[in-house]
């Protein structure tokens, strides 16, 4: 059942929370690699500059120095950074990966989030949809985290969108922290790896409810579409399906050939956004 109390958010009511110190779901060396990953990838920690120690780390973490070294150990294997005896660990230039094509990929879907705005309709733990519970491995009578909201800006609703997240992720989602960033960027800051994405796309009519919150005709076109994402381990960790006015929004797929290293390059957005 849909909860009665709405709430408004807007794209800079961002709440800030620690996830080091989070939830235990996510292990604490991986939580840490996924924040000093991020520094390396946005340019924190310049190319031909030494890294902080593991003991500066290790304060500025509030962690064991053991957590910390088995974070830099897997940076370090990735052929991120490289540790120098004596002169301390340096950032390594980076070529395109399929882990920044999927960086542009959110970076795509936060572009488009800073832009609108969105009513929270609906948080709560409820039971997974038949179709849904084999895709995250649970007994049809088990629990999902269901969000669901509506995005808009000044002209108009744009998109509806009701996504199932494990019930533990409440841990990194309370209903207070839900902005309009995308969930799977939630997921990305709460330090799990987002690594595998499939969507389907098809085209559906709206029903009442649905044309009411959009602000369309019942029976008009909407564009669908569903998407899985999983993580390093192939576990299913988010399942969106968003419903869209074909006038408010594109969905863009560019590629290029095999041997161009930017591989394909994917973007959304709202059609009046001149972006």
């Amino acid at each position: 059942m849909i909860n009665k109390t709405i709430e408004h958010h807007s794209a800079s009511k961002i709440v800030a929370t620690s996830y080091v110190r989070g939830s235990n779901v996510v292990p604490l060396y991986h939580r840490v690699y996924v924040i000093l990953l991020q520094k390396l990838t946005d340019g924190s920690y310049a190319l031909g500059s030494a890294l902080p120690s593991e003991g500066e780390l290790a304060v500025g973490f509030s962690v064991s120095r053991v957590t910390i070294r088995k974070a830099m150990e897997r940076l370090e294997h990735e052929g991120r950074i490289i540790r120098q005896r004596g002169r301390g660990t340096f950032p390594l230039a980076q070529q395109p990966t399929t882990q920044e094509h999927e960086n542009r990929f959110m970076r795509s879907q936060i572009s488009l989030a800073q832009k609108t705005n969105i009513t929270l309709l609906d948080y709560t733990v409820t039971k997974c949809p038949p179709p849904w519970h084999s895709k995250f491995g649970i007994e049809p009578d088990q629990n999902v985290l269901r969000i669901t909201r509506i995005r808009f800006d000044g002209r108009s609703p744009i998109s509806k969108t009701v996504c199932y997240l494990p019930q533990e992720f409440t841990a990194y989602l309370p209903r207070e922290n839900i902005s309009s960033l995308p969930i799977s960027a939630n997921l990305t800051e709460a330090g799990i790896t987002l690594s595998h994405f499939k969507e389907h796309i098809t085209a559906v009519l709206a029903d009442s409810e649905t044309a009411q919150q959009l602000e369309v005709d019942v029976g008009s076109a909407l564009l669908m579409m569903t998407r899985w994402i999983e993580d390093e381990s192939g576990r299913t960790v988010e399942l969106l399906q968003a419903l869209y006015r074909p006038d408010r929004y594109e969905y863009r797929v560019e590629y290029q050939g095999k041997d161009q290293k930017d591989g394909a390059e994917w973007k959304a957005m709202i059609t009046d956004s001149h972006s």
